[in-house]
């Protein structure tokens, strides 16, 4: 099957530069007053500041039922008997708390670009994890090249924002994609819905019915496309040899505007069709380019799209 997008660099290609931290904490200071927003509700563990269409024990007076038998006593409105002689019962508003699971790419082909698309990607799974966590909210955090990996079991507290880094600090990207398998084992492996980030370029050699077995279990999937800026606007011409980071396959075109043309067509129908996923699940589809910093990004097109607050 012919990939969605060649998953490619040429020999002619500047060197990756990557900085010496790039998941130092300064940026997550920016971050601190930040929440994400879920479009749909999830049933929590904890009692948070979310609101829930379940009704169960808060501080939040909703509406009246009639007393059932078995219901708790403690519950029964007395002043509303002595009006009415009948029992009925106090609802509350329950409240309920995010689950954020991120799954992070670590395939070759994210060990491209200037600035680096993996350093990118782990940057943003950091930002992402910290504005959960600052909320004492629960965030895990997995990752998959060939395989699959969870670096981080569901947690919360600002504390645990440091065991996460360290963990994404010493991730090295590497070996195919198999984004297929990780939405498989995820989607396997998950008993609780929850918002779900996947970080990746997405280009893969299948469609995305990859990650099709992300939408059977009530999640609310964000796709997270992180791109350089000469994939997302090739300048590329003439005669160049292209090289597969993932397989070292090489191909040898010529690069023009037709050619160009045909990758930008090919382009936007893959990021359409991501899109078109996403809001399936009630999530959305952010294109990431890495000249847009990720704090720019958070507090720009994640705040416009409601996915941030």
């Amino acid at each position: 099957m012919r990939r969605a997008l060649p998953r490619t660099d040429t020999i002619k290609a500047v060197s990756t530069v990557r900085p010496d931290n790039p998941l130092d904490t300064a940026f997550l200071a920016e971050l601190e007053r930040l929440r994400m927003l879920s479009r749909k509700l999830f049933r929590g563990q904890m009692r948070g500041e979310r609101r829930s269409r379940n009704k169960g024990q808060s501080v939040e007076f909703v509406d009246f039922r009639p007393y059932m038998k078995g219901d708790d006593i403690r519950r029964i409105d007395w002043n509303l008997y002595g009006r009415l002689e009948r029992h009925y019962v106090k609802l509350f508003e329950e409240e309920e708390d995010l689950r954020l699971y991120i799954l992070l790419d670590c395939s070759a082909s994210m060990d491209y670009g200037n600035p680096n698309k993996f350093d990118y990607a782990r940057r943003l799974a950091a930002g992402l994890a910290y504005i959960v966590l600052s909320n004492m909210e629960s965030v895990s955090v997995s990752v998959f090249s060939s395989d699959y990996d969870i670096i981080q079991t569901p947690s919360r507290g600002k504390g645990k924002i440091h065991p996460i880094l360290r963990r994404l600090s010493r991730l090295e990207a590497g070996g195919g994609s198999s984004l297929r398998a990780a939405a498989a084992r995820f989607a396997a492996h998950t008993r609780k819905s929850g918002m779900v980030a996947v970080i990746s370029d997405f280009l893969t050699e299948d469609g995305i019915e990859t990650i099709a077995p992300l939408l059977g279990s009530g999640h609310q999937i964000e796709l997270m496309q992180v791109l350089s800026p000469e994939e997302a606007n090739p300048q590329l011409t003439g005669d160049l040899q292209l090289v597969d980071r993932e397989t070292g396959e090489r191909m040898d075109v010529s690069m023009g505007v037709n050619v160009l043309k045909k990758y930008h067509e090919r382009l936007s129908a893959l990021q359409s069709e991501l899109k078109r996923f996403a809001l399936k699940s009630g999530g959305d589809f952010f294109p990431c380019v890495t000249s847009t910093g990720v704090t720019e990004l958070i507090m720009g097109a994640m705040r416009s799209g409601k996915l941030i607050r």
